[in-house]
């Protein structure tokens, strides 16, 4: 009976290793052992491992062409790009027919299919605690993973409502997403596949709700919409006298939408030679104000009442163009941002322009009233900021600018600490705020305030500021005067966040085309602060100094007491707290020194 052979992990023997008995293969020509040759990936066709490139995840094709320079090539083939949108899509190409196209960013696309998503956190009362909310061993709370919709194609902006989370995507499709959040029975936050969604509408160019943090303000979306005209065409007569029949032509239309079921209420159309590419919502539902923008960068402004939207009957609405546009001509504006009552306006060239509608939300922004003119709110007032601002965020009573150099600003109220400054003194003009990685983005809540950072390895964290109750910030429940990390796990791909009561929203969704997170360097720091703080402290290292010789020379503490007085109130930036405090303790002394009659 023959040996069975033994089991055990093969060894290649060379040609020096093998044993003079060892049988050789022959071959007809040479005669001797050949050694065949070994296959590599480099030896493949290109058009072999474009094959095997398509099946794999645009990750790995991104560090493959990393690897070298025949590879890097390789991997910006646009029909590289185009089977592995076409894989993770299921072959469906983009609605607007971009496969006609020559011009299409493949990469762009595939990327756009790969890194989009939405995640979600719960919020509650003991964001630190352990109860209800499932935790990883890091500390962080699980978040969710909605169902995005598969015919989405680069999610660039979502918006909770009562009922829905809004889905605005890279080809003007905007998605309901019906809210699927529930606990497992493990307590975990989970999100339903069977979560149903359905298309708002189709070719929507921007679209807005009502600006408050509260969702249940939000019933009605409204929706900026390209369509064509379909009013009957006018006959225009010809060269010859004949009759020609003008062509439809796309309009600019705003929809609006019920939130709870999705059916259109309310349409306006605009005439062809009027296009716009913004919307933003202030002021009540009972005097709503609609605020749109130009491509020329000209502000209008309707005024709609929500409560009539319901009644199926038609009216008229008058288009007005606002202060911004007929005061100030020459700047056209780039950026609409809008809270309750105000909105802010981002010009071309980078400044800021704010208009207020309410006398108690410009004494939150700006410390006093003084400069408000009641019967005329529609007047802009320019906001001072050292650089260019392109990104702005506003709440109901405190706002955040970010410049071109990724530094924030911050200015309005600081009762619970919202600006981030390490204090709680409210803030009459744009303050800048010291953060310890780059911005992405930032959002302004109701009494706080949250940043996406980025580090120098590329991973982001979620930083906040403000009140913590209610569970706002996560893991700081105490709330933060500065900007601290949260407990939030965070995507490299996410890029922007937002908030509602209930809830926290990450979107992720990854453009090659933007540019790169810019980070205030140290040397900017020391361009911008440096001459300019060495002199502050200097001048005020001196005038201490003087008022110090000045107590020394006095005759008794009482006068002692009212000079430190005196100079505490005059030199030194203090809460309101700290300032009584510091008052009482010093009248305190005073009435020890008087009953003792002791004199210095």
């Amino acid at each position: 009976m023959a040996e069975r052979p033994r089991r055990g992990k093969m060894r290649l023997v060379t040609g020096a290793e093998a044993p003079s008995t060892a049988k050789r293969r022959k071959t007809g020509t040479l005669g001797q052992s050949e050694v065949p040759p070994s296959t590599s990936i480099e030896s493949l066709p290109p058009e072999l491992v474009e094959e095997i490139l398509s099946w794999v995840s645009a990750r790995d094709v991104v560090c493959f062409g990393a690897t070298c320079t025949a590879f890097r090539q390789l991997s910006f083939s646009s029909m590289l790009w185009k089977k592995l949108y076409q894989r993770k899509a299921s072959g469906r190409l983009p609605v607007n027919d971009l496969s006609n196209t020559a011009t299409v960013n493949w990469k762009r696309m595939a990327i756009f299919k790969y890194t989009q998503a939405l995640y979600l956190q719960r919020l509650g009362s003991g964001g630190s605690g352990r109860g209800s909310f499932n935790w990883n061993r890091s500390g962080a709370q699980l978040v969710s993973r909605a169902v995005v919709p598969p015919h989405a194609l680069g999610i660039l902006r979502t918006q909770p409502t009562r009922d829905h989370l809004l889905l605005w995507d890279l080809q003007g499709t905007l998605f309901m997403l019906r809210n699927g959040v529930m606990n497992t029975q493990r307590g975990q936050l989970a999100w339903r596949r069977a979560a149903r969604y359905s298309v708002l509408c189709h070719n929507a160019k921007d679209f807005a709700v009502d600006p408050r943090n509260d969702v249940s303000h939000r019933t009605y979306v409204y929706v900026l919409v390209s369509r064509m005209d379909s009013l009957p065409a006018p006959s225009l007569a010809g060269p010859s006298g004949s009759n020609l029949t003008a062509l439809p032509q796309r309009c600019d239309c705003v929809e609006v939408y019920q939130q709870d079921s999705g059916l259109r209420v309310f349409r306006m159309t605009f005439h062809f030679s009027l296009t716009f590419t913004q919307i933003r919502l202030t002021g009540s539902e009972f005097n709503r104000t609609l605020l749109l923008l130009t491509d020329t960068g000209k502000v209008y402004a309707l005024y709609v009442n929500e409560s009539q939207l319901s009644t199926p009957r038609s009216y008229t609405v008058q288009l007005a163009l606002k202060k911004i546009s007929s005061s100030l001509p020459n700047m056209p504006v780039k950026q609409l941002h809008t809270g309750y009552n105000s909105a802010v306006y981002l010009t071309n060239e980078g400044a800021v322009y704010i208009e207020v509608h309410a006398a108690g939300v410009y004494r939150q922004l700006f410390g006093s009233n003084v400069g408000f003119d009641p019967h005329d709110i529609h007047v802009p007032l320019p906001l001072s900021i050292p650089n260019k601002v392109v990104k702005c965020s506003m709440g109901q009573t405190h706002l955040c600018l970010v410049d071109d150099c990724g530094r924030l600003y911050m200015q309005g109220c600081n009762r619970y600490g919202q600006l981030g400054t390490g204090d709680k003194i409210d803030r009459g003009e744009p303050t800048k705020v010291a953060l310890s990685m780059a911005l992405v983005d930032v959002w302004c809540g109701l009494n706080h305030s949250l940043a996406l950072l980025q580090g120098e390895s590329g991973s982001r964290e979620v930083h906040g500021c403000g009140c913590g109750a209610g569970g706002r910030l996560p893991g700081c429940p105490d709330g933060s005067a500065v900007f601290v990390k949260l407990s939030v796990r965070v995507s490299r791909s996410t890029r922007s966040i937002c908030a509602s009561k209930d809830c926290l929203y990450l979107l992720c969704s990854h453009d090659i085309e933007e540019p790169p997170v810019t980070c205030p360097t140290a040397a900017d720091g020391r361009s911008e602060e440096g001459e300019e703080k060495k002199e502050e402290t200097r001048e005020e290292r001196e005038r201490l100094r003087t008022n110090l010789t000045l107590m020394k020379d006095c005759e008794n503490m009482q006068q002692q007491l009212d000079m430190l007085r005196d100079t505490i109130q005059t030199h030194m930036t203090l809460s309101s707290t700290h300032r009584d405090f510091l008052d009482q303790a010093i009248t305190t002394i005073r009435r020890s020194s008087s009953s003792t009659s002791m004199d210095f």
